[in-house]
């Protein structure tokens, strides 16, 4: 009796083409609400961003042809050159003339009401005049519900399929987005702040891994490199937002609106097929596989997908139960090294390129062009990671570029401020990150 060979789902994806009409299609689809990402991962940098403001004196401030006033009013910091942002002098007596003889120069007292930089900000709405922690608090909000979202988002990826987490990120980004655009206060605004990104922080990793098992093993460093060059580019599309709009409201507003489009064709696109096979669901994924087929103008019976097995048990374990599967991989010393390593690579890579990212604004007097122009120059390293990551391996590549980014690091503490320097930098961060990714089995 002549026993039929088992087809991998790997050599299946490679038959049908990793750019074929289906895949383009799914990429296209995929892409956009990685772009999206993008916005909502990053847009509290210009949410919230930091502006002057100063003491409001009262008398004074309707003198709208002469800031005489402020010389004698208002300290100065010498070591921003500017005016102080949290004291003034005190007044002897009653301002009337708001001259000099009106304020004492050796007697400052606290700021009881405050005049801001830019109207209809975040800062200034809900009157965070020095108190900064509360605005440094809104990005350790958010990071901390993208700390909660990567705890559960993958096991619901996991257990109910990429296409599920994707649209329930969606829809968690769009609801908790709106709600935070019409926040009456500063508490509601930053509640809803962890529960968008909290519910919606998945939406990036449960995208990329939808898109990386529409392909072969050959070809995911290069769909992750479009992933990535997608969140470049939603990146840019969000600083050049702020920059134009000023009400951070409407700026809001206008980030979490695209989400409901994801949340609505989301449901509408096909599961992960590798990830039915793991589920056992063999047939609806061989139907998908069929139809992806047909899509690229292909013959389904070429691909001999009655024969196709499950990608991630062999035939003699697959009656081994899951449970067993699991036990052998917390108990495996090589999982373990590699899990600890990773994380803590990433951790370094997050620190550095994060770090880098937010500060970038203070590189030029314009931070909108300074933050583009430092993101812009992620895609060249995101095409050096497709180059060099098969070529010379995952090992290899991690270790120069971090010995690379950690000299340089280094140097930058003791060289003058520079945007190509800076640029360089963040080039280096990108790569590694990928790498990281890759070598953890990505």
């Amino acid at each position: 009796m002549e026993v039929q060979k088992e087809i991998n789902l790997d050599s299946v994806l490679e038959s049908l083409g990793p750019y074929g009409r289906y895949n383009i299609l799914n990429f296209v689809l995929l892409l956009f609400p990685i772009l999206l990402s993008a916005f909502f991962e990053c847009g509290f940098i210009f949410e919230a961003q930091q502006q002057f403001y100063r003491c409001e004196v009262p008398g004074c401030e309707q003198r709208f042809n002469d800031t005489s006033w402020m010389t004698y009013a208002i300290p100065i910091d010498h070591e921003k050159n500017k005016s102080e942002s949290c004291r003034r002098y005190a007044p002897i007596g009653e301002t009337l003339e708001c001259s000099a003889a009106e304020f004492s120069s050796n007697k400052t007292i606290e700021c009881d009401k405050y005049v801001y930089e830019i109207d209809k900000s975040l800062v200034q709405e809900f009157d965070l005049g020095c108190q900064e922690w509360k605005r440094a608090l809104v990005g350790t909000i958010h990071n901390s519900g993208m700390f909660a979202a990567m705890l559960f988002m993958g096991a619901i990826s996991d257990r109910y399929g990429r296409k599920i987490a994707v649209g329930l990120a969606s829809i968690a980004s769009f609801v908790f987005g709106m709600l935070r655009a019409f926040s009456p206060n500063y508490t509601m605004y930053v509640i809803m702040h962890f529960f968008e990104a909290g519910f919606g922080g998945g939406l990036y990793p449960s995208a990329y891994v939808l898109i990386v098992e529409l392909v072969g093993l050959k070809q995911r460093v290069i769909v992750s490199a479009m992933c990535n060059m997608a969140f470049v580019v939603g990146v840019v599309l969000l600083a050049i937002l702020a920059w134009f709009v000023d009400n951070w409201r409407t700026y809001v507003f206008i980030l979490y609106s695209p989400a409901i489009i994801v949340a609505f064709y989301v449901w509408f696109m096909n599961e992960s097929a590798r990830w039915l096979l793991s589920k056992g669901r063999r047939e609806e994924a061989v139907k998908i596989l069929k139809s992806a087929a047909k899509i690229n103008r292909l013959d389904p019976r070429k691909l001999e997908l009655d024969n196709l097995g499950d990608p991630l048990l062999k035939p003699e374990n697959q009656t081994v139960d899951k449970m067993s599967q699991f036990s052998k991989a917390i108990r495996s010393s090589i999982i373990w090294k590699r899990l600890l390593i990773c994380s803590f690579l990433w951790m370094t890579c997050s620190l550095v390129y994060y770090g880098l990212s937010i500060n970038s604004v203070s590189l030029s007097s314009n931070k909108y062009l300074s933050f583009m122009l430092v993101t812009l120059v992620e895609i060249p390293a995101y095409i050096v990671v497709a180059i060099v990551l098969d070529k010379y391996g995952r090992k290899k590549t991690l270790v120069v570029n971090y010995t690379t980014c950690a000299v340089t690091s280094l140097l930058f503490a003791f060289l003058p401020r520079s945007d190509s320097l800076y640029s360089g930098l963040v080039v280096y961060g990108a790569v590694s990150r990928r790498q990281v990714e890759c070598h953890a089995g990505v």
